[in-house]
């Protein structure tokens, strides 16, 4: 999570303190007027990150999330985690511009 969002989570934690990268991207989704799973990636995404498919990376970013789920028999197991990586979903139309 911290690569696609570009940020390390001590210089997180520097901005909002005591938040780690996880708390604040689950913040930041709060704070979304009219969530989306599209919306949320955009707001947290690093803008440089563009010229991938905007599914592909939701795809991750679900991936992500699942993975620091707080209860720990809630997130996937590492053989879940690469099926759901080498089996990505088949939409790629939209391309990820900011």
């Amino acid at each position: 999570m911290s690569v696609a969002i570009r940020c390390i989570p001590y210089l997180v934690a520097y901005r909002t303190p005591g938040v780690d990268i996880v708390r604040w991207v689950r913040n930041t989704e709060g704070e979304i007027p009219q969530p989306s799973d599209a919306a949320t990636v955009v707001a947290i995404v690093d803008q440089r990150l563009t010229g991938y498919p905007l599914t592909s990376v939701i795809h991750v970013f679900k991936i992500a999330m699942m993975c620091v789920e707080d209860e720990a028999a809630t997130r996937p197991t590492m053989r879940e985690v690469v099926h759901m990586l080498t089996n990505p979903p088949k939409s790629v139309t939209n391309l990820i511009a900011f």
